[in-house]
């Protein structure tokens, strides 16, 4: 993400787990891009989104926050099993990329990550 695309919105103003916030400041990230700051209020509340924007404006770690939030906030039932949650990408290279930037964002909340694709 360029510097010069990033709004006034910082994430620690968002209500994001301490986790994720600590996950974010060591990515170096502390204001969000136009699409996030559009989209993750909105994502936190649990309403649905769509959004449309240039590749490497934040798009992912958008819905990637949202979804890591929302499991660290949501209670699990004792020696309950997951997956939690599943991400589709339409290429091998796209799912790599998601897989990096989930455990990039998710690094301080115990959770476990896993990357699936095919031929």
């Amino acid at each position: 993400m360029q510097k010069d695309h990033l709004t006034h919105v910082p994430f620690s103003s968002l209500g994001l787990t301490d986790s994720l916030l600590e996950s974010l400041e060591d990515a170096g990230f502390a204001y969000c891009t136009p699409i996030q700051a559009a989209t993750l209020p909105l994502a936190l509340k649990g309403q649905d989104i769509a959004g449309q924007a240039q590749t490497g404006t934040g798009k992912t770690a958008a819905y990637l926050l949202a979804a890591l939030h929302h499991l660290m906030e949501t209670p699990v039932a004792e020696n309950a099993v997951g997956p939690w949650a599943i991400v589709i990408a339409p290429t091998r290279e796209l799912a790599v990329q998601i897989h990096r930037d989930a455990e990039l964002l998710g690094r301080y909340t115990g959770l476990k990550f896993a990357v699936v694709y095919g031929g």
